[in-house]
């Protein structure tokens, strides 16, 4: 099976007030899963925010079956990665194509 979208996330700064603003404009209902991280609720569409300063741009993730292995594959197409974080949800990275796009793997926990 092709990796498709598997969640996303809106950088912004503030994670309470931004809570505020798009609760209010959207009706999303937030679960805190980290300090620097909520997770919206009640989208069908698996999303989040996370306080990594404000972007443009929302940074996607993809769902993969075994985040070491696309690591590895990464590498040996002459992308980078960052460093492997875990998380209630899974592990993920960030990672740099040959070219310099950066998207971001993500190996789903069981139940998300």
């Amino acid at each position: 099976m092709a990796v498709e979208l598997g969640y996303y996330t809106l950088s912004v700064e503030d994670l309470d007030r931004a809570a505020a603003f798009y609760g209010a404009l959207f009706e999303w209902e937030f679960r805190r899963e980290h300090e620097t991280y909520l997770h919206v609720a009640n989208a069908a569409v698996p999303m989040g925010l996370t306080a990594a300063g404000p972007s443009s741009q929302p940074n996607m993730y993809y769902s993969v079956d075994d985040v070491d292995a696309v690591i590895k594959r990464v590498h040996e197409l002459g992308g980078t990665t960052g460093e492997v974080m875990e998380s209630k949800s899974g592990r993920g990275c960030s990672c740099t194509d040959d070219q310099g796009t950066e998207i971001s793997i993500w190996q789903p926990a069981p139940g998300y």
